[in-house]
C-alpha cells in the first residue's frame, strides 16, 4: 500500500471551514449534495484504488458546491489557487441573486407583499450571515450591511 498524498490547499481550506462550523463531514456532504465518501476524497486529495493512493482533483463546480456548503468565499478559493471554483461560486451567487430579484419583481407586480417578500428578505439576511461567517473585510461587511439595511427598511 502506498503512502497517503498530502491534502491540497483547497481541501485544507474546506476542512478548516467545516470544522469551524462544527458540522460533521456527513452533514457538510449532505449540504453539498454529494456522498460522504466523495467529500472525504476531494478534501484529502486522494482515493484508494486497489490499495494505492491515487490523486484526485475536485472539478471547479463541485468545489464551489463544497465551499458554499461550509461558508468558504470565492476570494478564499482564489487565494488557494482555485480560480475555476471561485468563478463557479460567483456564478451561482449571481444566479441566485437574479432569481431572487425576479421573484421579488413578480410578487410586487402582483401586488403581493405577503410571505414571499418576507421570505425574500430572509434569504438576503441568510446570505449575509453566511458570508460574514467566512470573514469579510470591513469594507465588504459595510457594503453588505448597507444593502441589507436598505432592503429591510419598510417601503412606502
Amino acid at each position: 500500500m502506498t503512502e497517503p498524498l498530502a491534502a491540497p490547499p483547497e481541501g485544507l481550506l474546506i476542512k478548516e471551514a467545516q470544522m469551524g462550523m462544527k458540522i460533521s463531514q456527513r452533514e457538510a456532504a449532505r449540504r453539498a449534495r454529494m456522498s460522504e465518501a466523495r467529500w472525504r476524497q476531494l478534501v484529502s486529495g486522494y482515493q484508494l484504488v486497489q490499495r494505492t493512493h491515487v490523486a484526485v482533483r475536485s472539478p471547479g463546480k463541485t468545489l464551489a458546491r463544497m465551499a458554499r456548503a461550509v461558508g468558504v468565499t470565492a476570494e478564499q478559493l482564489s487565494a488557494v489557487g482555485r480560480e475555476d471554483a471561485a468563478g463557479a461560486l460567483r456564478e451561482v451567487e449571481q444566479e441566485e441573486a437574479a432569481e431572487a430579484a425576479a421573484e421579488l419583481a413578480a410578487a410586487e407586480a402582483l401586488g403581493d407583499a405577503g410571505p414571499s417578500r418576507v421570505d425574500e428578505r430572509w434569504h438576503i439576511v441568510e446570505a449575509v450571515l453566511r458570508q460574514a461567517r467566512s470573514g469579510l473585510t470591513k469594507g465588504e461587511y459595510a457594503v453588505l450591511a448597507d444593502r441589507v439595511t436598505s432592503y429591510m427598511a419598510p417601503r412606502a
